[in-house]
């Protein structure tokens, strides 16, 4: 078909589609592509878009899904999040997207089976369905991108089907093992840290970022204020990712919170306080004061896998229930609910920004609270 100067090319394609496509004339000119179910369709839309370029563009561009993933986090995503959920971004990025057959398909040529695949593979591999979704809100971030810039016609990821999402019930420690612990491990190294942990519900990174700054023994208060985070940096050469660690803004503004101290967590305090002065004078030679609560015996932040195994040696030492760190805080929870505290006071206490984040992680608590309410009532009506 013979086309004027400036028309551009219009083709059929073997989808039964019509393709029209033009150079623009910037001084890097670009190819840019409509499409319509006729000729004449594309023709009117071409000269749209010769009158308004901005109009229906899809730019000619070559890159793949681990290409663009890469340049969306770098580019936009890094000036979104805070540095540790970039971080986790990119871990995602590098352990699951690059390199992988799903990475080297370019965009426009991506399709939602292919997604499909590579998210069944991962399950079937023995991820678990939250990891997959974490690949899944990394990829449907970067193509929603893509589709606002008209690298894609649309983005794919949506019709995906996802694992289902598992609900968590935590593993906490009784009322009875926690008692025992307070009452026969007080001289154990790691009490202070496990007691004021359950008696406060920090988190792992909130308790081991604690400053003596963050204490007030006068107003019987400790003040969330940071979180101990692991910081990744660039891969060398021979791709090792260094880290170091750093007490960075805490999880969400609702983290940042004040935590009303009892007795028990004020007496592990001044335990840990004395322990440590007598730190400070047996290694003064190199003993690197941060002003942290929780810290090796130079000073320095707690060495996080020789900690883990030695908390799990603790539990085994004393005879309660071998949980995660995090269920202590878990514990610290449970326990105020099971005494009937509203859940609005345990959500405040824990951070949540959403009462329905501390409501789904403990309904099969909440559940034992609506029995006894209606025992309670049992008895009231009782004739």
């Amino acid at each position: 078909m013979k086309r004027s100067n400036g028309e551009g090319t219009i083709y059929k394609r073997k989808d039964g589609r019509w393709c029209g496509a033009f150079y623009d004339e910037d001084e890097m000119p670009s190819r840019h592509f409509v499409y319509g179910k006729t000729q004449a369709e594309v023709k009117k839309r071409l000269k749209k878009m010769r009158n308004n370029p901005l109009l229906n563009i899809e730019k000619e561009h070559s890159y793949t899904l681990d290409g663009w993933v890469l340049f969306y986090l770098e580019n936009y995503k890094r000036n979104e999040v805070k540095q540790t959920t970039y971080d986790f971004y990119m871990l995602t990025y590098r352990k699951h997207i690059k390199g992988s057959f799903i990475g080297k398909i370019k965009l426009d040529q991506l399709t939602s089976n292919h997604l499909q695949k590579f998210y069944n593979n991962k399950i079937d591999k023995g991820y678990n369905a939250k990891t997959v979704r974490h690949m899944h809100v990394l990829i449907n971030s970067a193509l929603n991108k893509a589709e606002q810039l008209r690298y894609v016609r649309e983005n794919v990821n949506r019709l995906v089907a996802l694992p289902k999402k598992t609900t968590y019930n935590a593993t906490v420690l009784s009322a009875q093992e926690a008692a025992k612990i307070f009452r026969d491990a007080k001289n154990d190294e790691l009490y202070p840290i496990i007691a004021l942990t359950m008696c406060t519900g920090l988190r792992k990174g909130e308790v081991m970022g604690l400053t003596w700054n963050n204490v007030n023994f006068a107003d019987h208060e400790l003040y969330v204020t940071g979180s101990l985070c692991r910081v990744y940096g660039e891969p060398d050469e021979k791709g090792r990712i260094p880290c170091e660690y750093k007490i960075m803004e805490p999880k969400t503004a609702k983290s940042k919170r004040t935590i009303p101290l009892i007795k028990k967590a004020e007496e592990a305090l001044y335990i840990q306080k004395q322990r440590q002065e007598q730190e400070k004078r047996i290694y003064s030679e190199i003993y690197d004061d941060k002003g942290l609560v929780f810290a090796e015996c130079d000073g320095n932040f707690l060495k996080q896998r020789a900690f883990m195994d030695r908390y799990h040696a603790f539990l085994k030492k004393y005879g309660v229930t071998d949980v995660r760190f995090h269920d202590l805080r878990h514990t610290f929870a449970s326990l105020l609910l099971e005494s009937g505290e509203p859940p609005k006071v345990i959500q405040e206490l824990l951070g949540h920004t959403n009462i329905s984040t501390t409501m789904d992680i403990y309904t099969h608590i909440t559940k034992h609270g609506k029995v006894r309410a209606l025992e309670s009532l049992d008895k009231l009506i009782d004739v």
